[in-house]
């Protein structure tokens, strides 16, 4: 069903390359270390400590809500010297959280937005969502549960309700919601059923549908893809013919007034290049659809108001957006602003429907991260994440959280990483430029001291350390070089041949500012004095037969100096497949033995699959 790729996206990409070397890979794995030497690393099944049993009180912490594969999938973690281990929940149930926990208790507490930990369990119930707004009021939809939810975007501060739910309700897949411009019809679209489930915008609690449409008899739909309404209260649906998800695609307009629905129009046919398409409909009932199918080249189509059957786009905007990976459009016909969420934000495109989309101009970018998008209460863009929380962006560009609780989970930009400096201070960064200095207690985030730069590989990051000195590193594997964001916001790269990188994974930072570098291509570990930049050569290196390095992957560095290494292959033709974690005297260098290499059972979570 179309509402499950987001989910799982990602392990079948790892899937598809599992013959490329994916299955023998650890690239989720880690290493760090606490004050005293205890390590711990994160495998498949969970964190492991190899040398030590700090990790016995928090072995089953937090407990994984239903469906979660497993609390080992946590985006990124660091112990500090004190005790304490820092655990960076940017999951799907775990949104933007960061969890203390305090190894000698297991206690655990929630940094950061306010309010955060109230929301787990609420957070566990739900799934992916989808939400339509008009003047007064948004609707949510939730998979897990399935429901209908409300917030009243008048109120002062509106808070997302449970509004239809219950057996009489017909729901059980519910994938998209829409609702009419004023407000007569609620319509979902069940993507287990293939109907459209409508409701009079008066009713709510376990009501039964007003008017249903099977989408399997009136159109021979195998998946229902999307729904709107256009600015006559027809509804507007997209879906396929192709079990699939793949081909086959189509849209039809939908007339509800009558006693029986009566279909006033389809488009399909190989002509439309319709892929995946999600919908807007303009106030001259031109249709817009954002390709979002896998494989599509993400384009913005758009269809006339009288054009039907297997007919060319009128208009094609290539790309829609230059947001990633666009997976949502919206349009507010009161404004004719357009707006388009991608993986990593919002493109804004002010009074832009009266317009062919190759002619548009002015894309406003703004950094919301969510799941789906929609116009509503006195012309705001609503953006809600996964989980409804919602965020509104005015005419005057200003924000404000319209959410309960659960906007606050939005302030950590969507994080991949977390670190801690050499004198303990923590840091999550996110690869879309966003470096956020967290405190070491739960404390608003209106307090937080947060940093933002342009990143010049874009998204394609693999690891991140921070320098006391006011230097933040990150590594881009794929383009071996090392990207520095300075003290003065500036930036620099290390790049070249004479650098020697090669396919660079880990970072580590040394109490005199030294920048190590897991250096998994070169089966080496590179350093680079502070500041480099450049195509500069590393001032030292650990390499040689007598370290044992197979492919260094992750780094961390003790209170006494010592690194540690998480080692391991990276190819599927490595002679050993085992994993280790070495440990290097802090003035290693060369070709040396290790202090000590303790084996970790662990491998890639794709081999769990």
């Amino acid at each position: 069903m179309k509402r499950l790729i987001g989910a799982i996206l990602v392990p079948m990409l790892c899937l598809l390359t599992v013959a490329a070397g994916c299955a023998s890979t650890c690239d989720n794995a880690g290493v760090t270390v606490d004050g005293r030497g205890n390590i711990v690393v994160r495998g498949e099944s969970g964190f492991i400590s190899p040398n030590s049993s700090i990790l016995r009180n928090v072995s089953q912490w937090p407990e994984p809500p239903p469906s979660e594969q497993n609390f080992s999938f946590a985006q990124g973690y660091t112990l500090t010297r004190d005790g304490a281990m820092y655990v960076l929940e940017n999951t799907y149930y775990h949104p933007n959280l960061v969890y203390r926990i305090d190894l000698q208790t297991g206690q655990s507490s929630t940094i950061g937005p306010q309010n955060a930990d109230a929301t787990r369990v609420a957070l566990a119930r739900s799934k992916e969502t989808s939400i339509a707004a008009n003047e007064r009021y948004a609707y949510s939809v939730d998979q897990i549960d399935p429901v209908i939810s409300r917030a009243d975007l008048a109120a002062a501060r509106p808070d997302l309700r449970t509004y239809i739910a219950g057996k009489r309700t017909g729901l059980r897949w519910p994938g998209s919601v829409a609702v009419d411009d004023g407000g007569r019809w609620l319509c979902a679209l069940d993507d287990e059923t293939i109907l459209v489930l409508c409701y009079a915008a008066n009713e709510h609690g376990d009501v039964a549908p007003t008017t249903t449409l099977d989408l399997k008899r009136l159109l021979g739909f195998a998946q229902g893809w999307d729904l709107v309404f256009d600015r006559h209260g027809h509804v507007v649906v997209s879906g396929t013919a192709d079990r699939n998800g793949l081909t086959r695609f189509s849209i039809a307009v939908i007339d509800l007034s009558g006693t029986v629905p009566r279909v006033l129009r389809t488009i399909a046919g190989p002509n439309t290049e319709l892929a995946g398409p999600e919908l807007a409909v303009d106030d001259r009932d031109d249709i817009l659809t954002l390709q979002s199918a896998l494989g599509s080249e993400r384009d913005l189509l758009m269809f006339g108001p009288d054009q039907r059957g297997d007919v060319a786009p009128l208009f094609v905007r290539r790309p829609g957006a230059s947001v990633t990976n666009p997976l949502r459009l919206a349009i507010d016909r009161r404004t004719g602003d357009v707006a388009i969420l991608g993986s990593d934000g919002v493109a804004l495109f002010r009074h832009a429907s009266p317009r062919p989309p190759p002619a548009w101009t002015g894309e406003i970018r703004l950094r919301y991260i969510g799941w789906s998008v929609a116009f509503g209460g006195r012309s705001s863009l609503v953006v809600a994440d996964k989980f409804g929380a919602l965020e509104t962006h005015s005419a005057t560009r200003t924000v404000r959280e319209t959410a309960s609780t659960q906007g606050a989970t939005l302030d950590l930009h969507n994080p991949e990483f977390i670190a801690s400096d050499q004198d303990g201070n923590l840091f999550v960064a996110s690869t879309d430029g966003t470096i956020t200095g967290i405190p070491n207690h739960v404390e608003a985030s209106s307090r937080w001291q947060r940093r933002s730069f342009e990143t010049v590989f874009g998204r394609n990051l693999s690891a991140f350390a921070p320098d006391a000195a006011g230097y933040f590193y990150f590594s881009s594997a794929s383009n071996n070089a090392i990207l520095a964001v300075k003290r003065e916001h500036g930036q620099s790269v290390i790049q070249g041949p004479a650098t020697e990188l090669n396919d660079p994974i880990g970072l580590a930072v040394s109490r005199d500012g030294s920048l190590f570098v897991a250096n998994a291509g070169g089966k080496n570990v590179l350093v680079f004095a502070r500041g480099s930049s450049g195509n500069v050569a590393p001032m030292a290196r650990i390499e040689g037969p007598a370290t044992q390095l197979i492919a260094p992957q992750s780094l961390a560095i003790d209170a006494a100096g010592r690194l540690y290494v998480f080692d391991g292959p990276r190819t599927t033709t490595t002679l050993d497949p085992k994993h280790y974690v070495r440990v290097f005297a802090g003035d290693a260098r060369g070709n040396v033995a290790p202090l000590r290499s303790y084996e970790v059972k662990t491998k890639c979570w794709a081999n769990t699959i």
